[in-house]
C-alpha cells in the first residue's frame, strides 16, 4: 500500500540543506572566509547573471540543451540590455551542479558570494534546494523552474501564503497532474481500475500525495486504485506490483517512474500478459529516449506535456515560435527536442524581464518589487507573478499528449498533445487512442 508523504518533501529538502550548507553553514563559511554576506560590487555597466545546470550526472539528460541554448542567449545579448536610458553588457556564468545539491550548494555559493552576480537562475530543484536560503539571506534575486511548485515551497517550510523573500520559481504543480491524467483518462472507455506506483523522492511523493496527487484525482473521478506503493532508485525488479495489478483487472497504469524502471516494469508486465488500455506516467516518457529505448511497444505511450513544438508561443527575447527553436536545435544537433529545451529558453526570458522591468538592474530590491508584478509571455507560454495566488510562483500551463510512431520521418517517434484541462492556449492535434488499437 502507497504511503503518504505530505511532509516528506520537507524533510528532504531540509536534510539537503544541512548537507550542502546552504543555510547556516554557507553562510558562516562565507563570515569565516571573511566574504561579507551583501557583497558591495563596484559602479558598473555590466550585469553578471549567474545560471546553475546539470550538465553531468544522472540529470544529465533534462540539461542536454543547456549549453546549446547559453550559446543562443549569449547572442542574443551581444549587444546588451537597453534599460532606463542605459546600455548595460551582460555576463553569464554558467556552473554545473553535476546533479548533487553538495555540488550546487558549493558552486552556487561561490556565484553569489564571490562572484557577486546581480542576477541567480536555476534550472532544477536540486539548486533551489541547495541555494534559495543563501540567496534570501544575503538578498539576491533567484529564479528557478522545472520542478513542481509543492516541493519548492515544502522544501523549506514555507507556503503558498508565505512564499520565499527573494527566490521565485515558475512551473506547473503535482496537484495539476491528478486533474490532467484523469481528464485525458476520461476520454475513453474502461474498467476505472488504476494501478500506480511512484520513484521514493520529492517529485514521486508529491505526485503520490492522497489530499492533492494523482490518487486524489483518482477518487474525485471515481477511479478504483490498486495501490504499488513506492520504489526504491535501486529497485530492478516490479515483478509484484505486476502481479498486484494484473490481479485486479487493472486497465490504466500510471505514477512516476524514470525511464530505466519503466523499461523494467513494462517488460516484465508483457512477460506477464499484463495489458493495460492506458499507459500514463511522468518522468519516463518526458524525453524520446525514454520511448525509444521499448522499441515498438512505445506506441502510444502518455505523459504530462510542458512543451513542444506546436504550442502556440514565441520568445520575448529572439521573437522566434516555439517551432523555430526546435527546428534550430534539430538543425543544429541532429538531436529530436525534449521538454526542457522550452523552459531552459523561457528561464533567460523571465530573468531579463526582471532587469528590464526594474529600471535599475544592479538595484535588487528593484528587481524583487520588478519580479513580485511581472507578467511577461515567453516561449512556453504566460508566466505571470503578478496575478498568481501563490506567493513567489507563477503556474505555467501544462496539457497531456501521447506518443506516437511517425510515418517516415526522423525519428521514430513523436508526442502529440492530446488534452488541455489546464491549458487553455494549447490546443489538442489529436485524440487519445487505447493500447490495444495501435498494438
Amino acid at each position: 500500500m502507497a504511503r503518504k508523504r505530505k511532509d516528506a518533501g520537507v524533510d528532504l529538502g531540509r536534510r539537503r540543506l544541512l548537507k550542502t550548507g546552504a543555510a547556516a553553514g554557507l553562510v558562516g563559511g562565507a563570515m569565516a572566509a571573511g566574504l561579507p554576506l551583501r557583497p558591495a560590487r563596484a559602479k558598473t555597466d555590466t550585469i553578471r547573471i549567474g545560471y546553475l545546470t546539470s550538465i553531468t550526472g544522472p540529470r544529465a539528460a533534462f540539461s542536454e540543451p543547456a549549453e546549446w541554448n547559453l550559446g543562443k542567449i549569449r547572442e542574443a545579448l551581444k549587444n546588451g540590455l537597453q534599460i532606463g536610458g542605459k546600455t548595460y553588457q551582460v555576463e553569464i556564468l554558467m556552473r554545473d551542479t553535476q546533479s548533487t545539491p553538495t555540488r550546487a550548494g558549493s558552486v552556487g555559493s561561490d556565484l553569489v558570494l564571490r562572484e557577486q552576480v546581480d542576477l541567480l537562475l536555476g534550472d532544477d530543484g536540486d539548486s533551489h534546494y541547495a541555494v534559495g536560503e543563501l540567496c534570501d539571506q544575503v538578498g539576491l534575486p533567484f529564479m528557478s523552474t522545472m520542478t513542481q511548485w509543492e516541493p519548492f515551497l515544502n522544501a523549506r517550510s514555507s507556503s503558498p501564503e508565505k512564499g520565499y523573500p527573494w527566490t521565485y520559481l515558475f512551473f506547473w504543480g503535482a496537484r495539476d497532474i491528478g486533474v490532467n491524467y484523469v481528464a485525458q483518462w476520461n476520454q475513453l472507455q474502461t474498467n476505472k481500475v488504476v494501478g500506480d506506483l511512484y520513484l521514493d523522492h520529492p517529485a514521486g511523493q508529491a505526485f503520490a500525495d492522497l489530499e492533492t496527487g494523482i490518487p486524489a484525482a483518482m477518487q474525485a473521478s471515481g477511479y478504483t486504485r490498486s495501490a504499488g506503493g513506492f520504489y526504491r532508485p535501486d529497485t530492478d525488479d516490479f515483478s509484484n506490483q505486476v502481479a498486484q495489478f494484473k490481479a485486479a483487472g487493472t486497465g490504466i497504469v500510471t505514477g512516476f517512474l524514470f525511464p530505466p524502471h519503466f523499461v523494467t516494469f513494462w517488460n516484465q508486465a508483457a512477460q506477464a500478459g499484463l495489458k493495460p488500455e492506458i499507459c500514463t506516467v511522468a518522468a519516463a516518457f518526458l524525453f524520446p529516449s525514454g520511448v525509444e529505448a521499448l522499441g515498438d511497444r512505445g506506441d502510444g505511450m502518455s505523459t504530462e506535456v510542458w512543451w513542444t513544438p506546436n504550442v502556440p508561443f514565441a520568445s520575448s527575447l529572439t521573437g522566434q515560435s516555439a517551432r523555430q527553436v526546435a527546428d534550430q536545435w534539430q538543425a543544429d544537433t541532429g538531436r529530436q527536442w525534449t521538454q526542457p529545451l522550452g523552459y531552459m529558453h523561457a528561464l533567460f526570458e523571465v530573468g531579463v524581464a526582471m532587469l528590464k522591468n526594474a529600471g535599475d538592474p544592479l538595484d535588487r530590491e528593484a528587481v524583487r518589487k520588478a519580479t513580485d508584478n511581472l507578467s511577461v509571455d515567453t516561449l512556453v507560454g504566460p508566466v505571470n507573478f503578478r496575478d498568481s495566488k501563490i506567493r513567489n510562483v507563477a503556474v505555467t500551463q501544462m496539457a497531456m499528449g501521447q506518443w506516437r510512431k511517425t510515418a517516415g520521418g526522423p525519428f521514430p517517434y513523436d508526442l502529440k498533445i492530446t488534452w488541455n484541462a489546464t491549458a487553455p492556449d494549447i490546443h489538442p492535434e489529436t485524440e487519445l487512442v487505447p493500447l490495444s488499437k495501435l498494438a
